[in-house]
Order: structure tokens, then C-alpha cells, then sequence
């Protein structure tokens, strides 16, 4: 049998959760950052608010990448089946273009961060 006391609780762990939630929901949406790596190494970090295009070599070539209205794509690989460019554009934190064959990772940061450099 629940007392009151059980019900006060519960109610403060719904309430601390939902809290929780609309923080991680508002800093998810804080993306600012490209963050480029190649063989595992960062290579190049740009922010999302200039629009350009840029390049990284990679083990099999050049990748050519897009940064536009706060998005970025893949444009070109010498990969062989181009995945990383039918990703499309990506716009969220943690969102990732992988080109395995080329060694390239793309990666988008934000408002979230602050936390992975006290838990990661």
C-alpha cells in the first residue's frame, strides 16, 4: 500500500525527470560545430554559422564537404560506394558522416559538450 509520502515521492522523481529532460532537449539543440577527423586525428573544426566549402585528404583522396544554413553535407569521396554521400545533410548534435574506406569522420557539436568532457 502506497502512503503519502510514497506519492511525494514518486511525484518529486517525475518532476526532476521531466526537468531533466527539457535541459538535455534544449542543449541538444545547440549545434555550432563541424569537427573533422581523419586516420582519428581532428583536422580541421569550423562553426556552423559560415557557409563554405572545404576538402580533407584522406587515405584514398580528397573529401569535399558543404557547410550551409547551419548543415553539412559530403559532396564528393573517392570511396567506392559514395555512402557518406547519400547521408545527405546532417544538423544535430552528435549527428555523424562516416567515410570508412577514406578514413574521414564528420561530426557536429553543440550545447551538449560541456557534458561529455566530464563523463567521456
Amino acid at each position: 500500500m502506497l502512503t503519502r509520502y510514497d506519492i511525494l515521492l514518486i511525484a518529486g522523481f517525475l518532476i526532476a525527470a521531466l526537468v531533466g529532460l527539457g535541459v538535455v532537449k534544449y542543449r541538444a539543440d545547440e549545434t555550432d560545430t563541424v569537427v573533422v577527423q581523419v586516420d582519428g586525428a581532428e583536422v580541421i573544426r569550423l562553426p556552423l554559422a559560415v557557409d563554405r566549402r572545404f576538402s580533407v585528404d584522406g587515405r584514398l583522396g580528397r573529401t569535399d564537404m558543404e557547410i550551409k544554413d547551419g548543415r553539412v553535407r559530403v559532396l564528393n569521396s573517392p570511396c567506392r560506394r559514395k555512402t557518406c554521400v547519400h547521408a545527405g545533410w546532417i544538423y544535430k548534435p552528435y549527428q555523424t558522416i562516416i567515410c570508412m574506406p577514406n578514413r574521414v569522420v564528420i561530426r557536429l557539436t553543440g550545447g551538449g559538450d560541456k557534458l561529455d568532457g566530464i563523463t567521456g
